[in-house]
């Protein structure tokens, strides 16, 4: 018997620098502000300018509310060769349908996707299985590899295999290449610096990348290089950049203020250094197990700061299921000493594997008689989180689009969709903002006004 092998033809792509990125931010939703920089697409294009590649033309494409034929019909007429795309949940679908108009008209042109729903487990889905795929997907980190892609001056599916971290088109299926090495921050030009960042919505900033945890609900991935993290002067210079932008709100990214105790260290001294934070609004998540007196000191400093508490739920049983602990009496005692320095919001999920519409009734009215506000979040089964990570007990069944869970283990249909008609009706009553993904209660001490935080 004679096994035939049968390989996949060599794709060969465009060889020119003409680039285009696109990215889309959610569309108008009461919950969210009405613009956040998408701080990777940023980097990714002052990564491209700062590498002074020989005849590089790049365009931006940010519009939250572009038409995506427009869109298309726009980017089809600057006729690029690489088209980069920043997938999230929200604006994977009119990603889908820009690159199926610019690969139809010209087979040639490479597209590389990347951000959270860049993954091959989430391009599998219906529609997009259905549609044209990207021919790349940058697995982690980009901006390195974005550069190296456009460096290319032979631009094959051969080639693109010998390009760390990436995920290439191989017939009807990925070939995964290498993991790349985490990207060193303070090597990376700065969008603000560069003035690409639009002089809108809020600051973007982060310090370092990754996290400790590996939370099943979570997407931030592993911290590969703990001490991989934003020098003093680099913070410093960055601050001294989105104040020239004319930001008087900074949103801080990282997965934590106080889960990476050298890059703390350095924002802090940062900002003693410079006196940015005095008189602005700083956003950021505090993981509560690990407050300490530096960090309640810290936000003692800042202007106006807001916190993110993220709780996900008061049930120790709930949380064994998807890798995460609580710890009632140090909760208590750290949540008494931020109130006194800080906005907080208490952020809990509904539709946790394990959870139940009884046990996640009496954790929204215990989250509600606390003196904060809440942040009630719709779980979603993330590509590179519940969706590859979840046990098959677990019996997921989520929306494959918009990815928020529909039923699973302690939830039928009919007690998930009753309970987020539950939440609605609360923040109708109560003040509350219903968004497309999450939903948001004001303080019981607190007005309208301050109900989003992201607002301010």
């Amino acid at each position: 018997m004679v096994v035939q092998v049968v390989k996949a033809p060599v794709a060969a792509f465009r060889t020119g620098r003409r680039v285009a990125l696109i990215g889309r931010y959610p569309e108008r939703d009461p919950a969210l502000p009405p613009y956040i920089p998408n701080l990777g697409l940023y980097l990714v294009a002052s990564s491209l300018l700062a590498a002074d590649l020989p005849d590089l033309d790049l365009r931006i494409w940010d519009d939250p509310l572009g038409d995506p034929d427009m869109i298309a019909a726009e980017i089809e007429a600057f006729d690029p060769d690489v088209i980069g795309g920043s997938a999230y949940v929200w604006s994977l679908p009119a990603l889908m349908h820009i690159i199926g108009h610019l690969k139809t008209s010209d087979p040639t042109r490479l597209v590389v996707f990347g951000g959270p729903s860049a993954r091959a487990n989430m391009l599998a889905h219906m529609p997009f299985a259905a549609m044209i795929q990207p021919d790349v997907l940058a697995l982690g980190e980009g901006e390195i590899t974005m550069t190296e892609i456009v460096s290319l001056v032979r631009r094959d599916t051969e080639t693109l295999g010998n390009v760390r971290g990436l995920a290439v088109r191989n017939g009807p299926g990925w070939k995964t290449t290498p993991p790349r090495h985490p990207a060193i921050l303070d090597d990376l030009a700065s969008p603000y610096e560069a003035g690409l960042v639009p002089q809108q919505g809020l600051a973007v900033m982060e310090t370092y990348r990754g996290c400790p945890f590996s939370c099943a609900f979570c997407e931030w991935g592993e911290m590969d290089a703990p001490r991989n993290i934003r020098s003093v002067e680099s913070i410093s210079a960055e601050f001294a950049a989105i104040g020239e932008n004319g930001r008087r709100t900074l949103l801080l990214v990282d997965a934590g203020l106080n889960l990476n105790r050298p890059a703390f260290v350095n924002l802090a001294k940062a900002a003693e250094e410079t006196g940015f934070l005095k008189h602005r609004n700083l956003i950021c998540e505090v993981y509560p197990a690990r407050v300490r007196e530096e960090h309640v000191k810290f936000l003692d400093g800042v202007g106006n700061p807001h916190i993110g508490v993220g709780l996900q739920s008061f049930d120790n049983d709930v949380l064994d299921e998807v890798e995460r602990n609580y710890d009632e009496a140090r909760f208590n005692t750290i949540l008494g000493e931020l109130r006194s320095v800080a906005s907080l919001a208490i952020e809990i999920i509904l539709g946790l594997p394990g959870d139940s519409p009884e046990a996640f009734r009496r954790n929204f009215e215990r989250a509600r008689a606390l003196p904060f506000a809440l942040r009630v979040y719709h779980c979603l089964v993330l590509p590179s989180a519940l969706m590859k990570r979840s046990p098959k007990e677990h019996a997921l069944d989520y929306d494959p689009v918009t990815l928020k869970m529909r039923s699973c283990l302690g939830w039928t249909r009919e007690s998930l969709a009753g309970a987020v008609d539950f939440v609605h009706e609360q923040a109708e009553r109560d003040g509350g903002l219903s968004g497309e993904f999450f939903w948001v209660f004001p303080s019981p001490q607190s007005s309208r006004q301050s109900v989003n935080v992201l607002r301010s």
